[in-house]
C-alpha cells in the first residue's frame, strides 16, 4: 500500500474550499479535482474489463485525520542550512554550483562517470530515452505493473510502449515475460524495480540486452540506494538509470531527479538534452528538439547532504520491512509482498484474498487515521490507452 505526502498544510489552504474537487479531501496533494462535470462520463464508455477492475474510490479518514501517513519526507536541518546559503550566495539557478556538487556525489555512490541532476523522475527518463535515439517504429518493453509516467516518456518520444506482465510471484517482469513480447521491433527495455524491490533477473536482462543490441534503462525511482540479489546497487546495470527526487522518495528535493550513465561519452549529449539541445560550441544554434529538465540550485542544494545518508535510511527501512513481515506472518487472508535477498522496499505492501477484503480493510484502516493506497492500476488497462490513436500494446 504506496501513498505520498508532502506535509501539512495551512487549515487555509489545505481545505481548498475555492477548489473543485470530487468529495472532500483533507490535506490535498497535488489533487486537481475532475476535467470534466461528472467523472462517470468518460468512466462510462471505458471497456467492460476497465470499469469492472478500476480502483474503488479512496477511502476517507476519521474525525481525527490521518495520523499515520504512508509516506512523508524525511531531511535534516543541514539540508535547510544549504538551501539558505544557496540563497544568500545568489546559487539558486541551474548554472549554480549546487547540482554539479549533487552530480558529483551521484556519481560517487554509483560509481558511474556520468550523471546529471534534472526536474523529476519523469523528466530524467525522456532524457534518457532521446539519448536511445527512438523512433516511431520502435517499440519499448515496458513493465504493465509501474507508474504511469514510464509509459507517458515512451509515448512522448513518439514511440510504442509494449506493456509486459509481472514474472509468477514478482512484482516485476522477467526475462521470459519480456522475450514473450519481444518484435523486430524492440530497441529498448525498462525495467522499473517496482516498489523499490530488485528485478530478480536484472543480470540476465542485462545480458540480454547486450546480445540482443536493446537500450537497457533501469527506472530507479522507487529504487534508489537498493540492491539486487547479488548486492550491487540497480542502477548500475543498464546503458542509462533514472531516478526520482520527489517528496516522497528516501531522499528529496522537493521534486526533481537525475540520470546517470556508465558510459563517459553520453556525458555531451545527456546534457545538452536536459538543456533545449543547447550546443556548446554554438549557444544559440540547437541541432535537435529537446526539453527543458534542468534542476534548479535550491533543489540540489536542499538534497546534497542526504545523499551520504541514503545507505543508513535504506538500513532503517530494512527493518521497517522485517518488523512488518513478522507481525502480519500469522494474519490470515493476508499476504505480504514479494521479498529479495536484500528487503528494504520503498513502501510496504500486503495482498488481500478478494477486493472486497481489501477495500473494507482500507477503509477499517483509514477510520482509524492510518492512510493506505492501492497497488498501480495495470497500465495496459489504464483509460488513456482506449482515448485518441496510439499508445501502447495494450495486451499482457
Amino acid at each position: 500500500m504506496a501513498s505520498h505526502v508532502e506535509g501539512q498544510q495551512p487549515k487555509s489552504v489545505s481545505r481548498m474550499q475555492d477548489a473543485t474537487t470530487v468529495g472532500t479531501m483533507l490535506n490535498p496533494s497535488l489533487y486537481i479535482g475532475s476535467i470534466v462535470s461528472d467523472p462517470q462520463d468518460r468512466v462510462s464508455i471505458l471497456p467492460p474489463r476497465i470499469k469492472e477492475s478500476m480502483p474503488s474510490p479512496e477511502p476517507k479518514p476519521g474525525e481525527a485525520g490521518w495520523l499515520y501517513r504512508v509516506l512523508e519526507p524525511y531531511y535534516s536541518r543541514e539540508s535547510v542550512d544549504n538551501v539558505m546559503s544557496a540563497m544568500m550566495s545568489g546559487q539558486i539557478s541551474s548554472g549554480a554550483a549546487w547540482p554539479r556538487r549533487l552530480a558529483d556525489q551521484i556519481c560517487q555512490l554509483y560509481g558511474v562517470p556520468v550523471a546529471l541532476p534534472t526536474s523529476s523522475g519523469a523528466s530524467a527518463l525522456h532524457v534518457a530515452l532521446l539519448a536511445c535515439d527512438l523512433g516511431p517504429q520502435d517499440h519499448v518493453l515496458v513493465p504493465s505493473f509501474t507508474m504511469v509516467a514510464v509509459a507517458n516518456m515512451v509515448k512522448m518520444v513518439g514511440s510504442r510502449p509494449i506493456y509486459c506482465d509481472s514474472a509468477p510471484g514478482s512484482l516485476n517482469p522477467g526475462t521470459e515475460e519480456l522475450l514473450r513480447k519481444a518484435t523486430p521491433r524492440t530497441k529498448a527495455v525498462i525495467v522499473c524495480h517496482t516498489y523499490g524491490v530488485a528485478c530478480r533477473d536484472i543480470r540476465e536482462i542485462a545480458d540480454l540486452c547486450k546480445e540482443r543490441g536493446w537500450w537497457l534503462i533501469e527506472d530507479i525511482c522507487e529504487a534508489m540506494g537498493s540492491r539486487a540479489d547479488n548486492g550491487e546497487l540497480v542502477g548500475t546495470f543498464g546503458d542509462f538509470a533514472v531516478a526520482s527526487l520527489y517528496a516522497n522518495k528516501p531522499i528529496t528535493a522537493g521534486d526533481g531527479g537525475w540520470v546517470h550513465a556508465r558510459e563517459p561519452k553520453h556525458h555531451d549529449r545527456l546534457k545538452s538534452l536536459i538543456n533545449h539541445g543547447f550546443d556548446p560550441a554554438y549557444h544559440f544554434l540547437h541541432f535537435e528538439t529537446a526539453p527543458n529538465a534542468k534542476m534548479n540550485g535550491l533543489g540540489a542544494a536542499f538534497v546534497c547532504s542526504q545523499v551520504k545518508l541514503l545507505p543508513q535510511i535504506m538500513e532503517h527501512r530494512g527493518h521497517v520491512a522485517t518488523w512488518y513481515r513478522e507481525k502480519l506472518s500469522d494474519v490470515p487472508g493476508l499476504r505480504c509482498m514479494e521479498q529479495r535477498t536484500h528487503d528494504a522496499p520503498w513502501v510496504f505492501g500486503v495482498e488481500t484474498v478478494d477486493r472486497k477484503t481489501r477495500d473494507n480493510l482500507r477503509d477499517h484502516l483509514a477510520a482509524r487515521g492510518i492512510e493506505t493506497r492501492n497497488y498501480f492500476y495495470p497500465l495496459h488497462l489504464e483509460p488513456v490507452n482506449f482515448y485518441g490513436s496510439g499508445g501502447g500494446g495494450y495486451e499482457v
